[in-house]
């Protein structure tokens, strides 16, 4: 009885935060390359609940830009490693045990692929030297591709959507494993929510049952 509950009201506080976010731009799907991103998702099979949380990363970590970024949001390679360096040196960047940017392996794309193994996993994977050329991961396409195969098949931490995610039920905010832990996980699955319900009004229709939230 409290565990179903504590689902209840973790749903309608997720609801309301849903709604606040796409006050905020959240579950819109005019925005950058969004479109993109959900025909990617739709071509490899994601369930529409699936996809809502891909559009939220992708929110989350563009700073709602919707478009390949750098990290730092830098305009230039250099200006990023300049960046990360000033970071480092404040000791702004405690859970960095190296700086994997001095090479050129920081951040980048629709969700930020860092490291070089990271960068050789993608290249395998897609067919695409990412290792000679880093950059190739701005590139929307191929931004997509990593973003959307990579959730699906669990290249960042070894969760996948799946284990989230399914037609049983939808836990947005354990789904933020699947990228980075938990960091920012209940404002992610608010903007899922929000995703979700767009794409429900377009009849995004690869996930037949309306997807509930788990409680954690």
């Amino acid at each position: 009885m409290l565990k179903t509950l504590a689902a209840a009201c973790l749903t309608i506080s997720l609801s309301i935060a849903g709604a606040f976010a796409a006050k905020n731009g959240g579950g819109d799907l005019d925005r950058g390359y969004t479109r993109l991103l959900i025909s990617e998702c739709k071509s490899r099979g994601l369930l529409r609940n699936q996809c809502a949380y891909v559009l939220a990363t992708a929110f989350h970590e563009t700073g709602s830009l919707m478009t390949p970024v750098r990290e730092t949001f830098a305009a230039t390679d250099r200006q990023a490693i300049a960046r990360l360096d000033a970071a480092w040196a404040k000791g702004k960047l405690p859970w960095v045990s190296s700086p994997y940017w001095r090479e050129g392996w920081f951040g980048r794309g629709y969700v930020q692929l860092t490291h070089d193994y990271n960068y050789r996993r993608a290249s395998i994977r897609l067919g695409i030297d990412l290792v000679s050329d880093p950059a190739k991961a701005l590139v929307p396409e191929t931004a997509a591709w990593i973003l959307v195969i990579g959730s699906k098949d669990g290249w960042f931490t070894g969760k996948k959507l799946s284990d989230y995610i399914n037609l049983l039920g939808t836990d947005f905010l354990g789904a933020r494993r699947v990228i980075n832990g938990t960091d920012c996980a209940r404002k992610i699955a608010a903007y899922a929510v929000a995703y979700d319900a767009s794409l429900e009004q377009t009849g995004y229709s690869v996930a037949e049952a309306r997807p509930k939230v788990a409680a954690r």
